[in-house]
């Protein structure tokens, strides 16, 4: 039996048979993966007096209609503002429940507040490092907020809006994209973007979204795990898993680097170092291989989503969900005949009180990583190190840093 402590890879791979998805223990039979083995329980985010006061206030309250959003129970009408996991409970014998999952995660997210973000994604291939850009992203949350972070005057039309320019390099820097959710389940996502080199705002399809950013093998609907309008799948409960998870090893060994800012929220200060196989001189695996990371074994539901735009580049994906606090671990990806094509890997950390009553997660040097099977390449996401680099949560933002008008004068 694999322990705490142990090494998985080539000599005891199935040992993880019934573990991981199988794409990723052939990488581990392969000796492409070496991870070592981790115990860890998750806090409860319950603990949270007001987090724990708005489960036991959600217990019985919201469904879901036939389109997938949330309703409340009583009248069926659309919910207002929502606090914590709307289903605290999961049933699996609910023929909605796997819906419901993805509500949940989704206001896991919301509860870590509005954030911007300095990242770098690497394009990688067997030969090391293809090419690089650099991103500065904003996103803002309209509903799910921690009442300490929560802002007056939003919008009640909006779930969520992103924003995201490119920095570097020069061909592509000055490329903007900016996405607005809708609450209304008919109101498809508003995306434009602005390409210097046409000098033009273009609105684009929300399918787009699932296409590969700039080339790389990461599409915007990945996000911190999946960023898609939960409206537009068809959605399946497959069942429960344990499953080995990769984790941020800093974020476990090393003190919390974390400060809040004078304006609210929380900084991470990203250390420096390797994050992934090709940044190491003596590494043996895949380039893309995240190096910073330590599997731990979590229970997980496994659900299925089916896009109903057939214009969608996957016609299948199989997430996973962590059963205890609803964040993400392996998203495998397959194309409209049923063959997997990509899989994805979120960033998972060390969840930790950073207050009163208060818990968010840090990231130490953990990875995203998307792998392209078919064309055996990989691209990867990861904050920028450094002590003035933009890693912050739970900030106040303006509405004005996501409108058209920005987007128009940013793009001059």
């Amino acid at each position: 039996d694999l322990r705490p402590g142990m090494v998985l890879g080539r000599d005891n791979w199935e040992e993880a048979k019934d573990l991981l998805p199988d794409e990723f223990l052939q990488a581990y039979r392969r000796g492409e993966f070496r991870h070592e083995i981790r115990s860890w329980e998750p806090p409860r985010l319950g603990d949270d007096p007001i987090f724990g006061a708005a489960l036991k206030e959600n217990e019985g309250r919201y469904d879901l209609d036939a389109e997938g959003s949330i309703i409340e129970r009583s009248s069926g009408k659309p919910a207002g503002p929502i606090m914590a996991w709307p289903f605290p409970k999961i049933d699996p014998a609910d023929p909605r429940a796997a819906a419901k999952i993805v509500w949940n995660y989704f206001y896991t997210l919301y509860y870590g507040g509005n954030g911007h973000y300095r990242a770098d994604l690497l394009w990688v291939s067997r030969h090391g490092l293809d090419r690089s850009i650099s991103v500065d992203a904003f996103f803002k949350h309209y509903d799910g907020q921690h009442p300490k972070f929560r802002e007056t005057n939003n919008r009640k039309d909006l779930l969520s809006q992103t924003f995201a320019e490119v920095l570097s390099p020069a061909d592509v820097q000055g490329i903007l994209s900016l996405t607005w959710r809708y609450r209304d389940p008919h109101a498809r996502d508003s995306v434009w973007t602005y390409v210097p080199s046409l000098r033009r705002t273009r609105q684009v399809s929300p399918s787009n979204r699932s296409d590969g950013f700039l080339g790389s093998d990461l599409s915007q609907d990945d996000g911190p795990y999946f960023d898609g309008k939960v409206q537009d799948f068809e959605w399946k409960l497959v069942g429960e898993q344990d499953l080995l998870v990769l984790f941020d090893r800093p974020s476990f060994e090393q003190q919390a680097l974390l400060s809040r800012l004078p304006q609210g929220g929380w900084r991470m200060v990203i250390p420096g170092g390797a994050r992934v196989g090709f940044q190491m001189a003596d590494w043996k695996g895949a380039p893309w291989c995240p190096v910073q990371e330590v599997l731990v074994r979590r229970p997980h539901w496994i659900v299925e989503a089916v896009p109903k735009d057939r214009y969608y580049l996957y016609g299948k994906i199989l997430f996973r969900f962590d059963k205890d606090i609803y964040l993400g671990s392996y998203a495998s990806k397959y194309d409209w005949k049923g063959v997997l094509l990509n899989s994805y890997v979120a960033v998972r950390t060390n969840i930790i009180p950073v207050g009163p009553g208060e818990f968010w997660g840090w990231a130490g040097g953990a990875v995203a990583v998307g792998i392209n099977w078919k064309l055996d390449r990989a691209s990867t996401a990861g904050i920028v190190a450094g002590t003035d680099v933009p890693a912050d949560s739970r900030i106040p933002l303006s509405g004005d840093v996501f409108s058209l008008q920005r987007l128009h004068s940013d793009g001059k």
